[in-house]
């Protein structure tokens, strides 16, 4: 019994470093494209915001599927219209983050980009893990 929860510890830590390392990326693609459209290229923040969204889902269904949690459950039809949904459900939240920081407050971008990569991947690994690919 011990054997095999180390090896689940294991293959949890993995995922979580696998996803950890993919997340980085894919924040920095997400933040990349958002702050430059919001701040260089003045686009409205939240048509900048979705715009990173958009580009850092399309690189991480097959980031995480292939990588972050290979091994790790069955993929089926299902698999990317969950991803979807788990990654509309971070969408919102960053919404709401750029909505609370920039738009509320009236804090400059750069601000609402902390919760966006610290927050929100959390939220999505648990999603991801216990329900797109598990």
């Amino acid at each position: 019994m011990a054997r095999i929860a180390r090896s689940v510890d294991r293959e949890l830590a993995g995922q979580m470093l696998r996803y950890g390392a993919t997340g980085i990326l894919l924040a920095a693609l997400y933040a990349g494209v958002y702050w430059t459209g919001a701040a260089l290229l003045h686009a409205p923040v939240q048509l900048a915001n979705g715009a990173g969204f958009i580009a850092a889902l399309i690189a991480g269904y097959g980031l995480h599927s292939r990588w972050s949690f290979r091994g790790h459950g069955r993929r089926s039809a299902w698999s990317g219209g969950r991803f979807l949904a788990v990654n509309l459900a971070g969408y919102l939240l960053n919404v709401i983050w750029v909505w609370i920081v920039v738009q509320r407050l009236g804090q400059p971008v750069d601000l609402s980009i902390i919760p966006i990569v610290v927050l929100t991947p959390a939220v999505t690994f648990l999603l991801n893990r216990r329900w797109t690919f598990a």
